[in-house]
């Protein structure tokens, strides 16, 4: 009998969980499937913590269940200079600690039979005529696993791409930190997008979040709960779409943005970490090897990492386990491909409107943003979900035509920040 191909998962992060779970419920023996991380789980996590109302559905559809713990919030606010605008999803948003919502993907993992090897940091792949070989282990403590398949789940500067030869698109740069308000009345339950930066050269948005720090249920699914955000306390933090600026700078304009907003520093620091975003013209795959998750690239507008991750790991195991079928090693057009499904559209759209909103002409489609009014229409509807917006594109494109029509096109002047928050 034929022995049936291993398939090797650097990453253990949402992606790569993701990707083993939908390549068992496309009937893969989870037994030849092994992931292989560095970290040990669980382990901390820098993010907001938000997922928007599809990311909770993906999560929620993977695992049967929705994860207990967390909390949930009822909109968004995008603010800047000009105004507010208020967006109202189909549904609530969740907020979940990443390290423990992490977790319990890789423990659904291991549940099904999935083999996980923790703290075995990838230092090194050796792609061979048929097969890859990969080196793990600290230095003189080298460990040696071979795969007929490798899957690239490793994130913003992971060893896979770069040893495949996987050049990354852009890649940005976030700062947060826990924050505690001292005159602050921000709502709990509503998350706020800040877009000042680009008035000050950065690309990119800031954030406040409620601190989504659950309680033990987090580790399990079932009814969901909203009592684990922590009372009081706040996550914020800003991200530079192009990764263009400084991690001093971005550290200093955070602790600005958070005095002015009313708020306190809880945490010893203000950390950061790198963000790989998603573009059309990015290679994922060569002859047994593919990406997936963050490593393929997410949200370029907003940085939305779960619910992006696991749509193309959805996308990579269902052309992993057609390539197995047909005995190849080679997935015609597996990046086109993506691009023309319904999340490689969305996250195309996406991309677009980070290209305008983070490029040379900001503050014009700042304007557009918050001053068009079938935007204003669309925000305030209840009837879309964020990333879920391309086939809106007709309706936004005749509604920027009559914006034209009636008052010309957006000036790109620059837009003054109010003296009170100078």
């Amino acid at each position: 009998m034929a022995r049936t191909p291993s398939i090797g998962v650097v990453g253990g992060g949402p992606g790569g969980s993701s990707f083993a779970l939908y390549l068992t419920n496309l009937g893969v023996d989870p037994s030849d499937i092994t992931i292989v991380d560095q970290a040990h789980f669980p382990r901390p996590k820098l993010c907001g913590g938000g997922l928007t109302h599809r990311g909770t559905q993906l999560v929620e559809e993977l695992l049967g269940a929705q994860p207990l713990g967390g909390g949930v919030t009822r909109g968004l606010e995008f603010r800047c200079a000009l105004g507010a605008v208020n967006v109202i999803e189909q549904g609530p948003q969740w907020l979940y600690d990443r390290g423990r919502l992490d977790n319990l993907l890789l423990a659904e993992c291991k549940a099904r039979g999935v083999r996980v090897i923790e703290g075995a940091r990838v230092r090194e792949i050796d792609a061979q005529p048929y097969d890859f070989r990969v080196r793990t282990g600290a230095v003189g403590q080298d460990a040696y696993l071979d795969f007929d398949w490798l899957v690239g789940a490793d994130g913003a500067r992971g060893v896979t791409g770069r040893s495949l030869g996987l050049s990354p698109g852009i890649v940005g740069r976030l700062i947060e930190a826990v924050f505690e308000p001292v005159s602050s009345a921000h709502d709990p339950s509503i998350l706020y997008f800040d877009f000042d930066p680009i008035l000050d050269g950065i690309p990119g948005y800031a954030w406040i979040f409620p601190y989504p720090k659950p309680g033990p249920a987090a580790e399990s699914v079932g009814e969901p709960s909203d009592s684990g955000v922590v009372p009081g306390l706040f996550k914020l933090g800003i991200m530079d779409g192009r990764g263009v600026t400084p991690g001093a700078e971005l550290k200093r304009w955070t602790m600005d943005y958070a005095a002015r907003n009313g708020f306190r520093l809880v945490d010893d620091k203000l950390s950061g970490w790198p963000e790989h975003y998603y573009a059309p013209s990015t290679r994922a795959h060569v002859p047994g090897a593919i990406l997936v998750g963050e490593a393929w690239g997410i949200d370029p507008l907003l940085g939305e990492g779960i619910a992006p991750a696991l749509e193309s790991a959805a996308y990579g195991a269902l052309r992993l386990r057609q390539a197995l079928d047909k005995g190849t090693r080679v997935i015609r057009h597996y990046e086109r491909g993506f691009k023309w499904s319904l999340a490689g559209r969305n996250l195309w759209f996406q991309a677009k409107l980070a290209n305008l909103l983070y490029g040379p002409n900001p503050n014009r489609w700042l304007r557009v943003l918050f001053e068009n009014e079938t935007l204003l229409r669309l925000a305030a509807s209840g009837e879309e979900q964020y990333g879920r917006l391309a086939k809106t594109l007709p309706r936004l494109l005749l509604g920027y035509a009559g914006q034209v029509l009636r008052r010309g096109v957006p000036s790109n002047r620059p837009i003054e920040l109010p003296a009170s928050i100078d």
